[in-house]
């Protein structure tokens, strides 16, 4: 992407093989951000609809598509992943990439919920997510020092240069995930490494592919 952030979380290309030989076409990418993963998948023959809560990141999307020549191709809407704009089984496939991390506990479950909701019966989920990494010092004295702030193991203050708080971001252990994934299927359940582009900071990352069953 022209001048953007880069992100420490990878483009979702095993998913796109995955689905290859599938009949999995439409695609949500829940907290999409200025839509990497949305160009990715749309590169890669599926339509794709990104959403974010934050105006700014669909701004900078819609600048990014205009951009790259494929204005209105991929459509981005603000939305809240608490409640998706879209009716019931609206989907072949739904992303969430690093989003998680962002949300508070207590509002966890309210997104897998929706987007069980939106998902079509025998669909599919990929999740990429943060692990717990205490073997990184850097995050094992985040988690102990942070604690007493965010009240929950795992979860710590991001700060800017000036040291103002900016927001809180969980990294799950493993436990934590499958028990709030527990609503789907759990196809594969791989963990990696995860490495920033501008730190070079590096903690462990899970990749999560999971499928809605029919009851």
């Amino acid at each position: 992407m022209r001048n953007r952030k880069q992100y420490t979380i990878p483009l979702p290309a095993s998913l796109a093989n995955f689905l290859r030989n599938k009949s999995a076409k439409s695609f949500l990418d829940v907290g999409c951000g200025y839509g990497r993963a949305c160009f990715f998948l749309h590169e890669n023959g599926y339509s794709v609809i990104g959403v974010d809560v934050d105006a700014e990141q669909i701004r900078l999307a819609l600048e990014e598509e205009k951009a790259l020549g494929i204005n209105g191709e991929v459509p981005f809407l603000v939305n809240d992943a608490r409640n998706l704009c879209f009716l019931d089984s609206s989907f072949d496939a739904v992303a969430m990439l690093g989003l998680l991390t962002l949300v508070p506990k207590s509002e966890r479950p309210k997104i897998i919920d929706e987007v069980y909701r939106v998902l079509k019966p025998l669909g599919y989920v990929f999740i990429e997510e943060f692990g717990r990494t205490w073997t990184n010092p850097v995050y094992a004295r985040r988690y102990r020092e942070d604690r007493k702030i965010t009240g929950e193991t795992g979860t710590f203050t991001v700060k800017d240069e000036s040291g103002r708080v900016l927001h809180s971001a969980h990294h799950f252990s493993r436990g934590e995930l499958c028990r709030l994934l527990r609503v789907f299927r759990v196809l594969s359940f791989e963990e990696s490494v995860f490495t920033s582009y501008y730190h070079r900071n590096w903690v462990k990352g899970y990749s999560i592919l999971l499928q809605k069953e029919v009851k």
